[in-house]
C-alpha cells in the first residue's frame, strides 16, 4: 500500500507530535509537518507531496492549496473557526472539512467572563496606577454594581451559553440575540432574547460569541457601537473580523465606549503602534482565549480522529462540510 500523508501546514500546539503520532501511525498514515503562514507558503512546503489529509491552525487553504492536493479527501482544522478555509471550493471537490466545535468552550468562556469582571472592576487600569507610584481611589470613578448591570451576550451557540451560565450571578440581567431566533434555556432557566438593535441599546457590557463569517464581518461597526450606552464595555473573544476595528478606536477616543477586553484582532499579532495598545481601559490578550492544557489536548486529539474516522467511511467528530 503506498503512504498516505498527513499534511500539517502549521501547528503550534505542540513541539513533538507523540500524541497525533499515536492516532494516525496505526491508521497507516505518515505526519508531514511544515510552519507555513502564507498561501504561498503553503504551496512550496507542498512540492513533491500528495496529502491524503491536511491540517490548518491559521494557513489559508484556498483553491490554489487545494488543487495542488489531487487526492485530498479531508481537511481538518483544528480549533473551531472554518474561515481561513474555502468551504465552497471543497464542496466543489468532494473534500470533507472537519473541525472540532467544543474543545475549548469553558475556557473561552472562563476568559470572556474574566474580562468583563477585570473591566468592571477597572483591575489592570488599577494595577497600572499603583505601579506608577498613586494610592488613591480617585481615577477609579465611575465604576457600577454588576449586580444593576445588564450583559448583552451576542452569539447563542455553546460558548454564549456557557457565559450565560456564569453570568447570571454576577449581573442583574444578562439578555442575548443570536441571528437564528429560538428559544434559549440555559441551567433550566429561559433566557430573555431580543433582537440586536434592542440589545445594544440596553446592555452595560456586550460579550460577542458569534463565528468568523461574510455575514458577521464588521457585524460590531461605526452605527452599531454608537447605539451601544454610552460608557459601555465591549468584549470580543470570538472573531477578530466581527469588530470593524477603526470605528472601535473612534468609540474609544471619543469616551462613548469607557473600554474594551480584546482576545481577538482583524489583524493578528497586533502591530506595536496599534492605538488599541494606548487605551488604559482597553485589555489585550493574544488569542488565547482557547488555551488550557486539556482543551489543547482535546483538539489534538480530535483533528487526528476526524482524519481517521473520515478516511475509515466513518462519522468524523464534527463534520463541516
Amino acid at each position: 500500500m503506498p503512504e498516505q500523508q498527513v499534511f500539517f501546514s502549521d501547528y503550534t500546539l505542540a513541539d513533538e507530535l507523540d500524541l497525533e503520532e499515536s492516532i494516525l501511525g496505526p491508521a497507516g498514515l505518515t505526519i508531514i509537518r511544515t510552519q507555513a503562514a502564507t498561501e504561498e507558503e503553503v504551496l512550496a512546503a507542498l512540492e513533491g507531496l500528495d496529502p491524503v489529509a491536511l491540517v490548518t491552525q491559521w494557513a489559508p487553504i484556498t483553491p490554489r492549496v487545494l488543487d495542488k492536493c489531487p487526492h485530498l479527501k479531508v481537511v481538518s482544522r483544528n480549533g473551531i473557526g472554518v474561515d481561513n478555509i474555502d468551504l465552497d471550493y471543497c464542496r466543489q471537490r468532494g473534500i470533507v472539512v472537519t473541525n472540532s466545535p467544543r474543545y475549548c468552550t469553558r475556557e473561552v468562556a472562563d476568559h470572556a467572563m474574566a474580562l468583563l469582571l477585570a473591566l468592571s472592576r477597572k483591575l489592570l487600569f488599577t494595577t497600572d496606577r499603583v505601579r506608577a507610584g498613586e494610592w488613591t481611589s480617585e481615577f477609579l470613578t465611575p465604576i457600577r454594581r454588576l449586580s444593576e448591570c445588564t450583559l448583552g451576550v451576542i452569539g447563542m451557540g455553546g460558548i454564549g451559553r456557557a457565559v450565560v451560565e456564569r453570568a447570571r450571578p454576577f449581573f442583574g440581567e444578562v439578555i442575548g440575540h443570536d441571528a437564528y431566533p429560538t428559544d434559549v434555556v440555559v441551567a433550566g432557566q429561559p433566557v430573555t432574547m431580543t433582537s440586536l438593535d434592542e440589545l445594544l441599546s440596553r446592555s452595560d457590557f456586550v460579550t460577542l460569541h458569534v463565528p468568523g463569517t461574510p455575514e458577521t464581518t464588521h457585524l460590531i461597526n461605526a452605527a452599531r457601537l454608537a447605539q451601544m450606552k454610552p460608557g459601555a464595555y465591549l468584549v470580543n473573544t470570538c472573531r477578530g473580523i466581527v469588530v470593524d476595528t477603526e470605528a472601535l478606536v473612534d468609540a474609544l477616543r471619543s469616551g462613548h465606549l469607557r473600554g474594551a477586553g480584546l482576545d481577538v484582532f482583524e489583524h493578528e499579532p497586533l502591530p506595536p503602534d496599534h492605538p488599541l495598545r494606548f487605551f488604559p481601559e482597553v485589555i489585550i490578550t493574544p488569542h488565547v482565549a482557547y488555551y488550557s492544557e486539556e482543551a489543547t489536548a482535546d483538539v489534538r486529539r480530535d483533528t487526528c480522529v476526524n482524519i481517521v474516522n473520515v478516511l475509515a467511511g466513518r462519522p468524523p467528530v464534527n463534520r463541516v462540510v
